[in-house]
């Protein structure tokens, strides 16, 4: 990744605390639906999400409660950005170690050469980021939890 910080769309509009999820597939939708209010992605981006995750498995999974769900770029992408939403009793995605997850994060990429680098740059970023779930879930405002994400990202521009 650069040195340069990516930009990425995130603000209290990209954001959903307290989401009563039945499953992972309630949760990676919100996030996605996230994106497409956003205007990051059209819908059928959300559904990429879903299809992804059934044909292989969890390994969106990337850490003890934690989900990065992304899909790579297509034309249903429209803009870099990132969306986050808490699940206060977690849910299962099948994982082995890390379920249960209570805090997906979506991410949207417009062309596939970033689309790497952005991710591994976000899964670097949050290897660091000691009790950021338990910090997210605990966010008290829409606004709390999108800085404590800016926070534990520092290698993009959250606009």
């Amino acid at each position: 990744m650069s040195s340069a910080p990516t930009a990425l769309q995130f603000n209290t509009g990209m954001v959903r605390r307290g989401l009563p999820a039945a499953g992972w597939r309630e949760a990676v939708t919100a996030a996605g639906d996230l994106l497409v209010d956003g205007r990051c992605v059209r819908r059928g981006y959300t559904e990429k999400l879903v299809d992804i995750i059934e044909r292989f498995g969890p390994y969106m999974v990337i850490a003890p409660g934690l989900a990065l769900v992304h899909a790579q770029p297509s034309a249903d992408s429209l803009q870099r950005g990132i969306s986050a939403v808490t699940v206060p009793d977690g849910v299962d995605f099948g994982h082995s170690h890390y379920d249960p997850v209570s805090l997906v994060i979506g991410l949207s990429t417009t062309n596939a050469s970033e689309h790497l680098d952005i991710v591994a740059g976000i899964a670097n970023d949050l290897e660091g980021s000691e009790g950021l779930v338990a910090r997210a879930a605990a966010a008290e405002s829409d606004e709390a939890l999108v800085e404590l994400v800016r926070a534990s990202l520092p290698a993009l521009a959250l606009r």
